[in-house]
């Protein structure tokens, strides 16, 4: 028991060591200088497309469930919503446009604003979603999941906010860096859908709240 304790509290320093010497692994954000002074109330959002392509995180040859870019695309939107922002599906040819980087020609930004009043158009790519293989106390295969997504300025195609997340699960002995994200599953193999939550989650912290207030009804 004394033994187990030791070994723990080892991963424990061991973590932090990691945790605080380094920048995010899987997912990185940025937020463009000019975001206070656009203060965005309305989001178009476009479906986010599959583009399935390797990436810098050494990950597997690239597959995407079709499934996938729709689950992800309702998780930023009900995020985004709960951040404050009103957001406004949009659903047509735009999505035909897409790079494969999730980013629209500013032609078609500006349009997308004209038609629906929103001063920020919400774009993304799934770059792989695989479901993983087995249950939660042990995989064949865990999941895999990576997504880009970009929110671009309706009045000059300004990029105002980035975000990318890839992960494949890997196990503690794997990666001694993710102890606390560890503990977070409660050492369990995550589903796509769920690893892609915390995709999300992660990558829209440094996403502020929507600057127009909206009033909270008195009782």
């Amino acid at each position: 028991m004394t033994y187990f304790r030791n070994f723990l509290m080892m991963l424990v320093w061991v973590s932090l060591f990691i945790y605080t010497g380094c920048g995010p692994k899987y997912g990185v954000s940025t937020i463009s200088p000019k975001w206070d002074a656009v203060k965005i109330e309305k989001i178009a959002a476009v479906p986010f497309a599959s583009a399935p392509v390797g990436d810098e995180y050494g990950l597997r040859s690239a597959k995407v469930d079709p499934q996938g870019p729709a689950l992800v695309t309702g998780m930023f939107l009900r995020s985004m919503e709960g951040l404050g922002y009103t957001i406004i599906p949009f659903d047509d040819e735009a999505k035909e446009r897409l790079s494969p980087q999730g980013t629209l020609p500013i032609d078609v930004v500006k349009s997308i604003g004209e038609k629906t009043g929103a001063g920020a158009v919400l774009t993304g790519v799934v770059t792989r979603y695989e479901e993983r293989e087995g249950g939660p106390v042990g995989v064949r295969r865990p999941a895999s999941i990576g997504f880009e997504v970009n929110l671009v300025s309706t009045t000059d195609g300004t990029l105002l906010w980035n975000g990318r997340y890839a992960e494949t699960q890997k196990s503690l002995v794997e990666d001694l860096g993710m102890f606390f994200t560890f503990l977070k599953r409660k050492g369990r193999w995550l589903t796509a859908e769920e690893l892609s939550r915390d995709g999300v989650e992660r990558v829209l912290k440094t996403l502020p709240k929507s600057p127009v207030a909206h009033p909270t009804p008195l009782d």
